[in-house]
């Protein structure tokens, strides 16, 4: 083989090796927060879609659900998962696209609420760790409206 085609072949397998690296590095940033975070409203109507609703009649629902301030409820869902790990995001956004779905109002800023809720989904009585970490969201989600 001449050193032409040795320089061929290394250059062809250079640029098969590196492209998806240099695809990768030089991809556009994006905002991480927008695309990692949907919205909440948006995920419980697809929820009740899933369920069977029209997608606009779901849409409506999770609207009305959310209120008016759809960060403050984002915000406090946050607390809520980060707070308390006995329960997961999913478990949580099913638990509200059921009371949506029967037009029912939450406050995640009030402890019986969040025991009512978690004891529901979980399906058994509390242990006193869970009930402080909800003792601890339920301050914090107070200390956002303030």
């Amino acid at each position: 083989m001449s050193k032409e085609n040795i320089l061929r072949i290394t250059l062809f397998v250079s640029v098969l090796a590196f492209n998806p690296v240099a695809a990768e590095i030089l991809k556009p940033t994006t905002n991480i927060q927008t695309q990692k975070q949907t919205r909440v409203s948006t995920s419980i109507a697809s929820i009740l879609h899933k369920r069977g609703l029209d997608e606009d009649a779901a849409e409506e629902l999770s609207q009305s659900f959310v209120a008016d301030d759809e960060e403050l409820f984002a915000r406090m869902m946050e607390n809520l998962l980060n707070g308390c790990k006995s329960i997961s995001n999913e478990e949580l956004l099913t638990y509200l696209s059921n009371e949506a779905l029967f037009r029912k109002s939450i406050d995640l800023q009030s402890y019986d609420q969040l025991v009512a809720m978690l004891s529901k989904v979980k399906q058994k009585a509390l242990d006193e760790v869970t009930l402080k970490e909800l003792q601890t969201v339920a301050k914090q989600n107070r200390q956002l409206l303030a």
